[in-house]
């Protein structure tokens, strides 16, 4: 307050008043200050900088103040501004991949921070069973495959193709290369006979029966869980190991669009060697000659020259679009993508197309709340046709069609010929015919994390995934068959609804600093229901409506439905102890009750435990200065398998016709189907690992390798019974199977320059599984069979055997052809040129008694080698894949032989080429032995260019104009481009009836090609 003295008779005076200014003045200033002390406490700091590697900027990387819950994350320039709270000068910046780093800000407000590469990784955060936990800190053994590792591009649809040769250990067979097709993954070899092999998949934490359909351009990383430690916790579904697939989330920055468009072209690499339509002819002519028959051909037949194959293949194509946006800051995170892929099959009238949607989001509401969800949908449609082993597949018909008949008429009608008395003609049965099957799928998860008090969190995850699959099929009447029965029409849809709940408490804390604990103890449930309807008509008046119509044909040609449900509830814990960082344990316990059981069966207990030490700070291990990382483990537990159809321990009836009268109309009644077994329960796995993880080099050379024997008990088979109890076969727990095996992972970082690096990768795995016993009263199980024409029955060419690999193919010892005027004594009434087999046991004659082990068809030896080069904005990746010792039974040899390809023209001719391997007329005839014989199990060991990639960056200089472009790469990529093997059938990784127990069937499968392609991926931001 400042006084003003008006009055100058009263204390006036210069002096009083310049007093008086300057007290008031300082009493309004002091005001002021008072007033401003809220504002200057709080005043703050804002720091800014960027955050780089050696190659640039770093996009999301993490800045926080120290000490302070203050955090911000660097945008897409790699630039960052953070407000300081409180007194801390410290910032810490870290990245995945990256080696954190402190910095002190000083008087600076404007600085630059340069991360250097973490080549140990071992502080890399990866999923486990609910879970993460530090990579370095891992008690079990698991593969961990990152995004950039995945195989992509092409005709790369599901995670199999991607992770092929990847992770050791992981067997991945292509059944078949038609579009589409599925992909059989075992881990460690199989574990069963009757039931599935395949491992566990858990998308986002959600248990799905479809995760290896994940579109791989979705993936963040694959976590493959192999040893009983580390896949306990998933119990009685553990036992086959587990998969655990986490797809992309928003990354910190702006928006980011990112667009991957590609084409390419499909190339058969099946071409076996085919006799022309005079060969085949003369052949057929001299052969009938030979029996004493008229020639099928005589001289006034007009010879023509079909390749049936080459009419029935082409160079197909493929194409592949993605397209994801993403953003995300400290709080959220949001992705969201889509695909198409359509791909034209190298045989005529197939394809694939399926599109694919997936949004996924995390949001965290404040320091105690965290929450996420995630969606995927996809909708496919597939052109089939049958890509079973047997004869009814087209490949069979345009395999062994005459190349001497035309496939048209002059009026362009088909060209029915005659063959095995029936009248037929091969592109017909390829083309006419309509197989079309579609699916929808609908995935959707939520999760919730909330920190009750500090250390102590809850886990919510709630899930439904539905699946609906429709096919149909029609054969028309421009067909021999189709025309007999005025077409004939049938429909099948099945679905699939499953729902997830699952809770669990994790407790983190401890005691005297040195020791740490973390408890988990959780529930689920799980409930599946699946339904599925099929009908057929035929007698159609038209051809136009193809399946889509039942009720116009005239007559009901079958029709069924099916319902079951199945309910799966779960109790588990797991228990993490660490000393120090060094001595590390854990246990982990599950009750799963599952009801595919009996109500006295249906609890199954797991339990698994893994200790390991970490040598790399131990003193005589720094006195050598070779290890940069060295954890010793081992590990023991047991898993389980309940996949087998719902309620097996019960009677199961199904409709029987039966006529009762002497109208003799067939009335429908009921009849048993299968025989009850009230103790049917789970199958266990027990598996012990040992295992050394390695790092030399600073961390630029990284190893694991690992030594495991796992047992298989209560195997659950169907094995043959009496028919005295008027079933042939019955489910029941028996027998006992054994793998053993030694993996062995390297990582290498060659070189580390500005403008150059080089990355290696080796992977390598044995196994050897076997079959120990199949139960009391069990000799052994026949488990495939096949029918090579169908003037023949089927033969059985593998089995399980106590004692005996599983896989062996099965069958005769051939020793080649009678010659003229032999006397072979073990086949007394054979004829020269006829086939001759060895007298295996050595009684004199040759009986199926003289079948033996001709070679197992599951690879003993898995390996895998990838080299990713990057030269200033060159990048190069060139993978091989390959496997050893096994053997595959090449039926399309066996059939081409006697019928169309050009080994006929050596086949034995009595007195003019006896000097051969080949008999005169096949396998067919033969009295003794069969066409299971070990001239056609060949080696189908082989090394196979897998993947090459060449990619170009466009220099980021060329879009200084256009700031929302942020890159461009253009690529080619080439898949299975060459391979090196003695193999000489469809393809060395073709395996008809792959499974549990192998199978190494090579027959009328889709035809093997090569792929092309060239894409460009483009970055907007």
């Amino acid at each position: 307050m400042i006084k003003i003295y008006s009055n100058p008779d009263k204390g006036f005076s210069k002096h009083n008043y310049l007093k008086g200014q300057i007290s008031g003045l300082f009493k309004l200033m002091c005001c002021c200050l008072l007033l401003l002390l809220p504002v200057l406490a709080n005043a703050q700091t804002t720091i800014s900088g960027s955050v780089k590697d050696k190659d640039g900027p770093i996009i999301g990387a993490t800045v926080t103040q120290k000490g302070v819950k203050n955090t911000t994350s660097t945008d897409v320039n790699g630039k960052f501004k953070l407000t300081l709270k409180g007194s801390s000068t410290v910032l810490v910046v870290s990245y995945v991949g990256f080696k954190p780093q402190e910095v002190s800000i000083g008087n600076s407000t404007d600085i630059t921070i340069t991360l250097q590469e973490d080549l140990n990784k071992l502080n890399e955060v990866v999923v486990v069973g609910y879970g993460t936990v530090k990579k370095g800190n891992l008690t079990g053994s698991v593969s961990s495959i990152k995004s950039d590792d995945l195989t992509l591009g092409g005709t790369t649809t599901n995670i199999g193709q991607a992770i092929q040769g990847k992770a050791a250990g992981v067997q991945v067979q292509q059944a078949s290369f038609a579009p589409g097709s599925g992909i059989n993954i075992t881990v460690r070899g199989g574990n069963s006979i009757n039931t599935s092999t395949s491992p566990l998949y858990v998308v986002d934490g959600f248990i799905s029966d479809n995760g290896n359909q994940v579109n791989p351009n979705d993936v963040e990383d694959i976590q493959v869980l192999k040893d009983a430690s580390a896949t306990a916790i998933y119990g009685a579904r553990g036992g086959n190991g587990v998969v655990l697939i986490t797809t992309k989330k928003g990354k910190n920055g702006k928006v980011s669009l990112d667009a991957d468009i590609s084409g390419g072209t499909q190339y058969l690499t099946y071409k076996p060697d085919l006799l022309n339509g005079q060969q085949y002819t003369d052949i057929q002519n001299a052969t009938a000659i030979e029996d004493g028959k008229p020639q099928p051909y005589p001289s006034s037949f007009q010879v023509a020259n079909t390749n049936w194959l080459k009419l029935a293949t082409r160079n197909a194509t493929v194409q592949n679009q993605s397209v994801s946006l993403s953003s995300g800051d400290q709080n959220s995170k949001i992705y969201v993508a889509g695909n198409h892929i359509k791909q034209v099959g190298v045989l005529q009238h197939t394809g694939f197309e399926r599109y694919t949607a997936r949004i996924g989001t995390e949001k965290t509401m404040n320091e105690n709340l965290k929450i996420s969800a995630n969606f995927y949908g996809a909708s496919s449609s597939s052109t089939l046709q049958s890509y079973s082993g047997d004869i009814t597949a087209p490949l069979f018909s345009l395999l062994t069609a005459p190349p001497n008949v035309t496939p048209y008429n002059a009026d362009g009608t088909y060209n029915y010929y005659v063959t095995q008395g029936t009248k037929t003609n091969a592109l017909a049965g390829l083309l006419e015919p309509t197989n079309n099957s579609g699916s929808k799928l609908i995935n959707a998860n939520v999760g919730l994390d909330y920190k009750i008090i500090n250390g102590l969190t809850y886990h919510l995850t709630a899930g439904t995934e539905y699946t609906q699959t429709t096919a149909g099929q029609y054969l028309p009447t421009t067909t021999i068959s189709g025309a007999k029965q005025g077409g004939v029409a049938s429909e099948q849809t099945s679905s699939a609804f499953r729902w997830i709940v699952e809770n669990y408490f994790t407790y983190k804390f401890n005691i005297a600093k040195d020791h740490d604990f973390t408890v988990l103890l959780g529930t689920s449930n799980q409930k599946d229901i699946t339904e599925g309807l099929s009908a057929g008509a035929k007698g159609f008046s038209t051809d136009a409506f193809l399946y889509y119509n039942l009720s116009a044909g005239s007559l009901v040609n079958g029709y069924g439905s099916s319902k079951a449900e199945a309910m799966l509830t779960s109790y588990f814990t797991r228990f993490n102890y660490a000393y120090k960082d060094k001595l590390l344990a854990s246990f982990s316990y599950r009750d799963d009750r599952s009801s595919n059981f009996g109500p006295n069966k249906r609890s199954g207990f797991f339990p698994a435990g893994a200790v390991a030490y970490k040598f790399t700070d131990d003193d005589f291990i720094k006195d050598l200065n070779t290890f940069s990382n060295l954890k010793a483990r081992v590990s023991y537990g047991v898993t389980g398998n309940d996949r087998i159809p719902a309620s097996l321990y019960l009677s199961t009836f199904g409709p029987y016709g039966v006529v009762l009268n002497e109208t003799g109309n067939l009335q429908t009644g009921i009849e048993p189907k299968t025989l009850a077994n009230p103790n049917l329960k789970w199958e266990s796995t027990r598996q012990f690992d040992v295992g050394l993880d390695m790092g030399f080099a600073n961390g630029r050379i990284n190893a694991s390798i690992d030594y495991y024997s796992k047992k298989t008990t209560d195997l659950l088979i169907q094995i043959p019974i009496g028919q005295q109890w008027g079933f042939s076969n019955q489910w029941v727990n028996g027998g006992s199977i054994q793998n053993r095996g030694i993996e062995l992972s390297v990582n290498t970082n060659n070189v580390r320059g500005k403008d150059l690096s080089w990355n290696s990768t080796v992977t390598f795995a044995y196994n050897k599984q076997k079959a120990l016993d199949l139960g009391p009263g069990v000799l052994v199980i026949s488990t495939n069979t096949a029918n090579p024409s169908g003037t023949v029955s089927g033969q059985e060419f593998t089995r399980v055997v106590p004692g005996i690999e599983l896989g062996e193919l099965y069958g005769y010892v051939y020793e080649g052809v009678v010659k003229t005027g032999e006397k072979y004594a073990p086949q007394p009434n054979s004829k020269a040129g006829d086939p001759k087999y060895k007298d295996v046991n050595g009684d004199g004659v040759i009986t199926p008694a003289d079948r033996t082990y001709l070679g197992n068809s599951n690879p003993h030896y898995m390996a895998g080698f990838g080299n990713d080069f990057h030269y200033k904005g060159i990048d190069l990746g060139i993978f091989f894949q390959g496997a050893f010792d096994y053997y595959l039974y090449n039926m399309n040899a066996m059939v081409l032989e006697s019928t169309t390809g050009i080994a006929g023209l050596n086949r034995f001719v009595a007195g003019k080429n006896e000097n051969t391997s080949i008999p005169r007329e096949g396998y067919y005839l033969s009295t003794y032995g069969s066409y299971v014989n070990s001239r056609f199990v060949e080696n189908a060991s082989y090394v196979r260019l897998k993947s090459l990639t060449l990619a170009y960056n466009f220099p980021s200089s060329l879009f200084q104009h256009i700031k929302i472009l942020q890159g461009v790469k253009v690529y080619a990529e080439a898949q299975n481009l060459w391979t090196i093997t003695g193999y000489k059938g469809t393809d060395p990784e073709v395996n008809v009836h792959s499974g549990a127990t192998g199978g190494g069937l090579d027959f009328n499968s889709f035809p093997a090609f090569k792929t092309v392609t060239f894409g460009i991926k483009a970055s907007i931001h």
